[in-house]
């Protein structure tokens, strides 16, 4: 009788830790899912930041473009063969 009260004391103790194990497992799911969410969204401001620095650059190129061709003009004078540049 007494080995029975000690092997359902001991099951008790052990369903209890395990019941403490599963509620731990249910936080880190919870932050994992949290922290999934929040590196999507990183990711997402990430990708229209490096969209908004390609488009900057490109109007960069453009705008360095016509620099040269207006600095070409002015070097050239009015009846002196102009050579331009092409963007690659």
């Amino acid at each position: 009788m007494i080995k029975n009260k000690n092997n359902q004391g001991e099951i008790l103790d052990t369903e209890n830790v395990l019941g403490k194990y599963k509620e731990n497992i249910e936080l880190i799911q919870q932050s994992l899912k949290q922290l999934e969410l929040d590196i999507s969204k990183l990711r997402s401001e990430g990708l229209v930041a490096i969209e908004k620095l390609a488009i900057d650059l490109n109007e960069l190129q453009k705008l360095s473009t016509s620099i040269e061709f207006k600095a070409n003009l002015l070097i050239c004078g009015n009846g002196e063969t102009m050579e331009t540049s092409t963007l690659e």
